[in-house]
């Protein structure tokens, strides 16, 4: 990833309400299943696809049609 794009998704990132940025640093960065955030963060298994879901959305948007969580969502196992 280009300094440019890790600027802007690092910028993309702060504006997410914290609730879908933690679920995001969860399974990006911690590589967590969606069970485990939902275990961590103490919400229900299917809130964790909503906010992973939202925040992807949210963060192509930001990207210009980006996609820096492509598979991401496939992460609950």
């Amino acid at each position: 990833m280009g300094d440019r794009l890790r600027g802007r998704l690092s910028s993309a990132l702060a504006e997410l309400p914290a609730r879908d940025r933690d679920v995001v640093l969860l399974v990006a960065l911690a590589g967590l299943s969606h069970e485990q955030v939902a275990t961590a963060l103490d919400i229900p298994y299917g809130t964790v696809g909503s906010r992973l879901n939202r925040a992807r959305r949210k963060l192509r948007e930001a990207l210009g049609g980006t996609n820096p969580l492509l598979g991401l969502e496939d992460n609950d196992g």
